[in-house]
Parts: structure tokens; sequence; C-alpha cells
């Protein structure tokens, strides 16, 4: 799996009252030394497009110290790990910032400078490609693994303490009712009362908590499987999204063509289900916001349920420096405090935002012809409550794909 974590990329989604310049790099780190060799050819083009802006903010004599802590962060790297496929670094010697991220994924070389780290090829890794919890069970072991671009990891295996104890035996006198109390063996109290059950649903909940799934997949018997989820907390029960009859084993490749047939048909379905409500949605004018500007807006009043983007992501947007408001179209003036915006790709800030709300976001994996955002500019989003104040009609018609208009 990625070995960034949630909590790696929120470590820099807020850069309040910060104005110093981060150096963000993506290495291919499958080429042997083509960082070196593009970085230079970079950071040339970085200079000449940033210009004046560079110059008056005197970011030129932190640029060679913030690349040197990256060319010494992709060499200590390519140390530790020669198999690693692709790496993230950020550096603001001025922060005091240092972050580097492994990636399981190729990335092309690419170098950003600007005032905010360039997050968007790892957040669309994050919403586009979603983990899921995978349970196997039966009456005697458990395995769970989690699964992510289609690959089944291992995470434990639990195994009932009580599995070589015989069965308690009718005894003279005893009832029947004495007999039946007396014994925790699932043959005679039923699945549902099984503590390894309960120990195996406290296990998938941990698991659950301390990780990022998008659903949770049951696989076993269906007797064990269905026992197991009605001892599962409602919250996690109802992320619930297969159940499928499976033989026992601790082989995650055992796993793999069922899986991939599980998840595909699942978002197949659940895209279905997220475009008729869409559709449903704008027919009757309720609760929904389209395009970058609207989506924004609902993310920043804390309007948005459900952030949905189609194959869409080099969005234009604009970022207000004195207010911090943030727009799906390229503003140079701020409507609401008359600041000078700064150009930010708009599909990044959307995905930002909705992290640090913590608002699902839903990726379309489709061509760019079947795209059903495509009318919207690209991204919707589900609502719990209208805006209570009109957004600026001009700014919003524009990140809807119109011209603008002088």
């Amino acid at each position: 799996m990625m070995t960034s974590t949630r909590q790696e990329i929120e470590i820099l989604l807020d850069t309040p009252d910060q104005h110093d310049y981060v150096v963000s790099a993506y290495v291919d780190m499958t080429v042997k030394d083509g960082f070196n060799r593009h970085v230079d050819v970079q950071l040339k083009n970085q200079a000449r497009a940033a210009g004046e802006a560079l110059a008056e903010a005197g970011a030129h004599k932190d640029i060679d110290a913030n690349i040197a802590v990256i060319r010494e962060a992709v060499h200590a790297q390519a140390q530790a790990d020669p198999e690693v496929r692709g790496l993230a670094v950020f550096s603001s010697v001025a922060r005091g910032l240092r972050h580097v991220v492994s990636l399981d994924f190729p990335v092309e070389n690419h170098l950003v400078i600007d005032e905010e780290p360039f997050l968007l090829p790892l957040l669309e890794r994050w919403y586009g490609e979603p983990a899921f919890l995978i349970a196997l069970i039966d009456s005697r072991k458990a395995h769970l693994f989690e699964v992510y671009q289609g690959r089944p990891e291992t995470l434990g295996d639990l195994e009932r303490d009580d599995v070589d104890q015989d069965i308690q035996r009718d005894k003279p006198r005893f009832t029947y009712k004495k007999r039946f109390a007396s014994t925790q063996h699932e043959r005679l109290h039923g699945v549902d009362d099984s503590k390894f059950l309960r120990e195996v649903a406290d296990a998938v909940a941990e698991r659950w908590k301390n990780g990022n799934y998008a659903g949770l997949i049951l696989m076993g018997q269906t007797q064990d499987t269905a026992a197991l989820r009605a001892l599962l907390p409602r919250e996690i029960e109802g992320a619930v999204v297969a159940e499928s009859t499976h033989a026992m084993t601790s082989q995650p490749d055992d796993l793999t063509d069922d899986l991939t047939r599980l998840i595909a048909d699942w978002q197949a379905g659940r895209e279905r289900q997220i475009v008729a409500e869409l559709d449903q949605r704008r027919k009757e004018g309720h609760l929904v916001a389209d395009g970058p500007t609207e989506v924004l807006d609902a993310l920043q009043q804390g309007r948005a349920v459900q952030v949905l983007f189609g194959t869409r992501h080099d969005i234009p947007g604009a970022r207000c420096p004195d207010c911090g408001y943030r727009f799906g179209a390229p503003v140079e003036v701020c409507p609401y405090c008359q600041g000078r915006c700064r150009t930010v790709n708009a599909a990044q800030d959307i995905m930002r935002l909705a992290m640090r709300h913590r608002v699902p976001v839903h990726v379309f994996r489709v061509a760019a012809k079947d795209d059903p955002l495509a009318r919207a500019g690209g991204v919707s989003a589900l609502l719990r409550a209208e805006a209570n104040w009109a957004p600026n009609a001009k700014t919003a018609r524009e990140s809807e794909g119109h011209p603008q208009v002088v």
C-alpha cells in the first residue's frame, strides 16, 4: 500500500500565516539519477516563470538550500530502500519544514515552488484508490487483510483458544437446561453467542478505527459472516460492502480474484447510485452544488456531505491571501475583502478542504466521454443545507465553464 497515511498528508494541509515558499518534489525512483538530471532544467523553468515574485519574496536564497534538502532525501531513500518506486519531498528551510513520503507507485519527476505544498498527486491517489478491510472467518480461525489497488495484504490472524477442548457431555441428573447453560460451545449455543466471534468483531472494530477504509468485506461460510456482522458496531456493520463464501486461507493471493470482482461490482453499483441521486437532486434543484466555486463555498461553509470528482483535475482557481477564501475560477480581486488573489489549482483546494473537514470524496473512474460531471466543470457536491447567503454569481458562472464576462 502507499506508505503515506492520512496523518502524513494532514501535516501538510494547514500553513497559517506562512508566506515563505515551499519546494514540493515528486521523484521517479525507478530511473537512476533521473531526478538530478530533471531538477536542473526544472529549476531554471520555475525561476523564469516565478520571476519577480520570487525575487520580491526573497526566496532565491532559500531555493538552493531546499533543493539540497531534497537531493539528500532522495539519496538517503535510494540507499535505504532501493525498491521504492516514488518519493514525495516537501522542503521549506525558512519554515523548518522537511517532510518525506515514500510511494509504492511511480510518479513523474515534478518540481513545484509555491507558498503551499503541492499535494494533488497524493490526494488523487488517496481518494482515487480506496482501501478495504477484509475479514475471512470460520468457527476456528480468522484472518484480517486490507486490499489496496487490488492487492490484499495480511494484517493479523486470530485463533480461538478453546479449539482443542472437548464438548461437555451429559452427566447423571443433569437437566437439558443445565447442560445447555454450562458450556460455551457454539454447537450447543449457536454461533451468535461465540466468545471467539466477539473477539473477531472487536479486532475488526479496532482495525476500522485506526484505518481509513471505504468499506468492509466479510468472507467465509454464510452462517459465520452473518453472525459476525450481527456483532459489529452499527456504524461498521453499515459499512459492509460485500459478503462472499470462501474457503479458509492465510494466503492473500488466494483472495485476489474474488476481491477484484467484489470491489468492481460494489464500485459500479455505488457509482450508479450516486449518479441517480445526483440527477434527481439536479432535477429538483435541491441540495446540490455544481462547479468548483459552489463546491468550495459549500465546503468552506460546512454544508457539503460528499464531494464528487470526474476525470478532470486541472481546474483553475484562486485564493485570497488576505481573507483566506478560495474560489473555483481565476479571480484577480477578492469580491469580499478586495485583496489580490493568487492562482491555485481548485481541485487540490477542494480535496484539501474535504480531508480537513472529513468530507468523503468519490472519484469517478470512467472514460472522459462518460464523465457524469463534465457539465458541472468536473466537480459536484451533495449538501446538507442550502447556502444562507448568495455566492458571487459571476464567479460561479465562470467556474462552470462559461466565458468570463468583462
